[in-house]
This record gives structure tokens, C-alpha cells and sequence, in this order.
């Protein structure tokens, strides 16, 4: 199984020292929500019909949120250990070819980011300097395929398949929603209660019944101990007709314990755009070297 997910983890970790870095590295991992729950009369059951993968993930898929071009605000508040940070985010995505967003705090912008298809591009305003690079130095350096596909998934909430496309998924309901995992409920607790480890990674899926959007996503890795627990919660229309989760909290266990909550404002669909970027002259190029 490909365990990319928590190599990007540990590069976020590496970066702490660049808190623009941190933020604009974590963003990327992740999608859930909160669940707008189907509950019997007595609050303890549900029961939903059941459905097998090929038809939830068919259900997922034409769920997903659609968009041309989207600008958006977000918040953002980061608990890093006992470490706290807040920053704001404006964000502009034109699909399938420019992700922009610029990083401000208390009114002041310390960080730009600009990706492409082909280039990963930030500066630092704080440390008066910039990187400019593009996928493959950032995939060799976590070990895994990292693309533009995945970030901009991540980004509006749709599906990222963090499993191998020709491993076996297993569907299910648990707490109201359909799940869909590489392990089974059942076997994935039984391991967890004896204290045994698993080879491979777990990984689950939660989607909302009603709409099938992904309530949740839970990663487990069993040696070393590391998971991720991202819920997303207030789902609002967009364009009449569309949902975008507004909250997106994320629950990080690895090196260290980070705890993000990140909530949108304003998103908006099929605006004019643009997308300045420009390095000061007097800024420092980070090098390769520099993020060994």
C-alpha cells in the first residue's frame, strides 16, 4: 500500500520552522466533515440499505463538487504540541491549472503560493525568501506521487484514493454513514483491542447518507503508531445546487500531536480571476540543500 500520506505528514513536520510552509504543506492532506445524521426515533440506531462498494463509490464520485473556477477565504488555527499559530487565507483555483493563495496574518501578508500543473512556486515575505520547483523534486523528497490532482481534491473536499487501485475495498455502514475501508470494521477493532498490528495501513471513508459526501476519513498506520482523523462539518450550498464544507478539522498522530481547524467564508464560483506572482529581486532562492 502506498503510504504517501503520512511521508507528506513528516515533510510537514520537517518545515515547522516555516509556519507558512506548514500551513500550505497540511492543507493538502486532507478531507472530511461532520455528519448531518440519519437517526431512528431513540437516537442510538439507523438503519440504511445496504450497498456495495461499487455502487458507493459510483455515488461518491458524482457527488463530488464541480467547479470551473472558485475563490474562497479561509481561517485557519494550528495547535502544534502545546504551540499555537492563526493565519487567514485567500485562495483562487482555476481547474485543472493554477492554484493561488495568499497567507496573512493580522492583516499582513507574510506568504504567496503559486502552483501549476508543472510548478510549485511560494515566497516567504517574513524570511525574504522563495522557492520555485515542481512535483517531481517534491514527490522524490516524500517518497510518493504527489500531484496536482491530489492537492486540488483536497483543497474542495472530493475523494482521494490514498489505496492502490487494484486493492479490494470493502463497503459498510457504521455510526449512520456507509463506510468504505481497505479493512473491515470488525477486524480493524479486534486488531486495536489485542494490541496486534496490522502490515498494511487502514484507511476508511464515512459519507453522509443523503447527500454521499465524505463525512470523515480516518488513516491508520500500526507500526510506527501515526493516524489521521479529518472530519468536515456545515455543508452549504455554492451555486444553488452544490455542497462545499465550510469547517474541516484535522486530528494529526506522529512525531508530534497537531490538531488544525480551518473554516471557510465567501466561496464563490465562476469569477473573473487573476493570479500575480512576483519575487522580489532581493530575495534568497531555498535550495535543494536547505530542505534536507
Amino acid at each position: 500500500m502506498n503510504n504517501r500520506l503520512f511521508y507528506f505528514i513528516a515533510f510537514v513536520f520537517d518545515s515547522l520552522r516555516k509556519p507558512f510552509i506548514v500551513f500550505f504543506l497540511t492543507i493538502t492532506i486532507l478531507i472530511s466533515c461532520k455528519p448531518q445524521q440519519k437517526i431512528s426515533a431513540n437516537k442510538s440506531k439507523c438503519i440504511l440499505d445496504y450497498k456495495n462498494a461499487k455502487t458507493l463509490t459510483a455515488n461518491l464520485k458524482s457527488n463530488e463538487f464541480y467547479f470551473d473556477r472558485l475563490n474562497a477565504k479561509l481561517s485557519a488555527e494550528t495547535y502544534i504540541d502545546s504551540t499555537y499559530n492563526s493565519f487567514t487565507v485567500s485562495l483562487r483555483m482555476k481547474k485543472d491549472s493554477v492554484i493561488w493563495m495568499s497567507i496573512s496574518r493580522l492583516g499582513i501578508e507574510g506568504a504567496r503560493v503559486l502552483i501549476t500543473r508543472d510548478s510549485v512556486k511560494f515566497f516567504n515575505r517574513m524570511g525574504n525568501n522563495y522557492f520555485k520547483g515542481d512535483f517531481t523534486f517534491i514527490s522524490k523528497y516524500l517518497n510518493s506521487q504527489l500531484d496536482f490532482e491530489m492537492l486540488q481534491s483536497l483543497l474542495v473536499g472530493n475523494s482521494v484514493a490514498f489505496y492502490n487501485e487494484d486493492e479490494k475495498i470493502k463497503s459498510g455502514v457504521d455510526n449512520c454513514h456507509y463506510t468504505l475501508g481497505t479493512i473491515r470494521k470488525y477486524k480493524l477493532r479486534r486488531v486495536m483491542e489485542k494490541g496486534k498490528e496490522l502490515k498494511e495501513p487502514a484507511q476508511s471513508i464515512y459519507m453522509i447518507p443523503e447527500t454521499f459526501k465524505i463525512s470523515r476519513i480516518l488513516f491508520y498506520e500500526f507500526n510506527p503508531d501515526r493516524s489521521l482523523d479529518a472530519g468536515y462539518s456545515e455543508y452549504t450550498n455554492v451555486d444553488s445546487v452544490q455542497l462545499f464544507p465550510l469547517q474541516i478539522n484535522y486530528n494529526i498522530k506522529a512525531q508530534k500531536n497537531i490538531k488544525i481547524d480551518i473554516h471557510y467564508t465567501k466561496p464563490r464560483l465562476n469569477e473573473d480571476q487573476s493570479f500575480p506572482f512576483k519575487i522580489p529581486d532581493n530575495y534568497e532562492q531555498i535550495t535543494n540543500k536547505d530542505k534536507q
